[in-house]
């Protein structure tokens, strides 16, 4: 959550550590997502995978796709629908995975109506921008973050890294801008792409997880074999989520990572036990 800060650019081309090279808008988000989804692996189930050879994945919030390039890298004869709705994001993802065999990328966001609505876009933070982003409240959220984040710092280091943090974010959030996207159902978008059966679903959308999942509707639920949602818990959205997939027959398990533990945040696994 401290991946905020910079002037955003066009899309900068970058080595990964893992010797990828990608476009980036912020060198700062890049590396935090880089640790989280190759590093931590964080959308990893706790029980593992259970896919079959050429699974279905659906990266919904796919931002500049690097959940993607993860994806097939681990599955190379995956197919892989990303959604990113903000343009510039969109650029981004475009250029990293939108050539590789099997990727699908779309300038959509997913959700539980088929409609057009306005995103709050932060250029400088793209990855906090959403439908119901409030920046107020994204503020609380980095600085929770950034205080779990420092607790291993001295007491003198830590409130000089403290300091320091919340003035980049306060800079990340000041900017934003309101964007028009299109939205469609989950189960639009499937019928329409003749998609049947969904091997992983991964859904980080900045609290618009709920409606992606409410349009899945009843004809795709059952092919939903896996899923990994991030959910920030606001009026009881964590146990709606685990509610809904539970009541799909799908078993759950939520997890919170250490850095987010003074947070809202939290990942719900889900699967079908065979």
């Amino acid at each position: 959550m401290t991946a905020g800060g910079g002037t955003p650019t066009a899309p900068v081309r970058r080595k990964l550590p893992n010797g990828l090279h990608v476009f980036s808008l912020n060198g700062n988000e890049t590396d935090y997502l880089y640790g989280e989804i190759f590093d931590d692996e964080s959308y990893v189930p706790p029980q593992g995978w259970r896919m079959s050879e050429k699974p279905v994945v659906l990266d919904v919030g796919a931002n500049i796709g690097l959940f993607t390039l993860f994806a097939t890298q681990k599955w190379p004869d995956a197919q892989v629908f990303s959604f990113e709705p903000a343009p510039d994001v969109f650029d981004a993802l475009r250029r990293n995975t939108g050539h590789l065999p099997g990727v699908r990328v779309h300038n959509l966001a997913l959700g539980d109506e088929d409609q057009s609505r306005e995103l709050t876009y932060y250029p400088n933070y793209t990855m906090m921008s959403g439908f119901d982003a409030d920046p107020a409240v994204d503020r609380v959220l980095a600085s929770a973050f950034i205080t779990s984040a420092a607790d291993s710092l001295d007491e003198e280091l830590r409130d000089e890294f403290i300091q320091e943090a919340k003035d980049l974010v306060e800079d990340s959030l000041g900017e934003r801008r309101l964007v028009r996207c299109d939205v469609r159902r989950v189960e639009t978008f499937a019928q329409r792409a003749g998609i049947d059966r969904v091997d992983f679903l991964k859904v980080d959308v900045e609290g618009f997880e709920l409606r992606v999942l409410r349009g899945i509707g009843d004809r795709l639920w059952p092919g939903i074999a896996n899923a990994a949602v991030e959910v920030a818990d606001r009026g009881g959205a964590l146990d709606a989520v685990v509610s809904l997939l539970e009541s799909q027959g799908m078993t759950t398990f939520v997890r919170q990572a250490a850095e987010y533990r003074t947070t809202d945040l939290h990942t719900v696994f889900a699967w079908r036990v065979a």
